[in-house]
């Protein structure tokens, strides 16, 4: 799937409004750049939503507050199309701290929406987002960003699934893509495992309840490394998820960067040296399920990957495949309904 391709399913999948998004993509078609496009569609939707507060119409601005930080998100994403543009950190997490204040300002207006948390750590503290459902719960699962997601926009999008099934939902915002670089846990989510499940088992509503973990991409990897630290994490979905990275995925400019801005590495040979270790090798075999959904037209993380992570966790790993790109952006409504089914029997 071609980039620009895969960055409108994705647009669409994280709650920009169908008509701003088409807007957008028109200027974009008529020589704008896609980032341009995208802020200006976020400060109309921020234009919207201030109206809507002002006129005291709560609901409908919180609503529109989400919409806000989607699209400031959007614009952030172009980077993966001008990889090499000069003064990319600054603009993306620029573009994301607005992203994350919108998504602030819906949270306040609207306490269904989640609170925002932070788990304290031996080295800091790892900021995050709880959401709740109404009613009874039937498991915890805690949700990680990819290399260039955000908890307040695509996991928020990912959240609402397992919400509407019953599940309470604690988006972490590890790797943290504002900018945080080594702040909080790094992606040494094994050694944090226990810090979560203990910060989970206090939360009143939840003290009982199965604890999952799900990630996509990079946040797949994470999800692994969370079921390894902790036998309290019973099961763990993972989409296209990395066994490791290697010079293949990093000779691509905006996985590097990515990368980069996550961890706060740079972009020289410091990048390479953390990035080697990002490697299953070494981390326990998980106590609880783990469910693999492997892309079969994925270019990033190809069968390799789907099969050491196979061999990694032995019986305890189910493998299922959809002929589809990296992460299936294109059909998340196919398989998205599916995770939530298997968590629904695992848990």
């Amino acid at each position: 799937m071609r980039t620009l391709d895969f960055l409108r399913h994705r647009v669409a999948f994280s709650g920009v409004p169908f008509g701003e998004m088409e807007a957008a993509l028109g200027r974009i078609g008529e020589g704008e750049a896609w980032e341009a496009a995208f802020e200006a569609a976020a400060r109309g939707l921020r234009q919207l939503a201030e109206a809507r507060q002002v006129a005291g119409c709560e609901a409908s601005a919180a609503q529109a507050w989400l919409w806000t930080a989607a699209a400031f998100q959007a614009a952030s994403i172009g980077m993966h199309l001008d990889p090499d543009r000069d003064g990319w950190p600054g603009r993306v997490t620029r573009l994301r701290r607005l992203a994350r204040r919108a998504y602030g300002r819906a949270l306040s207006l609207d306490r269904e929406l989640g609170r925002a948390v932070t788990i304290g750590l031996g080295s800091g503290g790892v900021r995050g987002y709880l959401r709740e459902p109404r009613g009874a719960v039937r498991g915890a699962l805690v949700l990680l960003n990819g290399l260039d997601s955000i908890c307040e926009a695509e996991l928020h999008r990912f959240g609402e699934a397992f919400v509407g099934r019953g599940f309470a939902v604690l988006t972490l915002a590890v790797p943290d893509t504002l900018g945080a670089g080594q702040a909080g846990v790094g992606f040494r989510v094994e050694n944090a495992a226990p810090a979560v499940a203990e910060w989970v088992r206090h939360r009143t509503a939840l003290r009982r309840v199965p604890l999952g973990a799900f990630g996509v991409s990079f946040g797949g990897h994470l999800a692994l490394r969370l079921l390894a630290g902790d036998p309290r994490f019973q099961a763990a979905a993972a989409v296209s998820p990395a066994a490791w990275l290697d010079t293949r995925q990093l000779a691509l400019q905006r996985v590097r960067r990515m990368f980069s801005l996550a961890f706060g590495t740079g972009e020289g040979e410091a990048l390479d040296e953390r990035a080697a270790e990002v490697r299953i090798d070494g981390l326990p075999a998980p106590a609880g399920r783990l469910l693999v959904l492997h892309m079969e037209q994925d270019e990033l993380f190809g069968p390799q990957h789907c099969a050491a992570i196979a061999g990694w966790g032995g019986d305890r790993v189910e493998v299922r495949r959809d002929m589809a790109e990296h992460v299936g952006t294109s059909r998340i409504h196919r398989w998205l309904p599916e995770i939530c089914d298997w968590f629904a029997a695992e848990l």
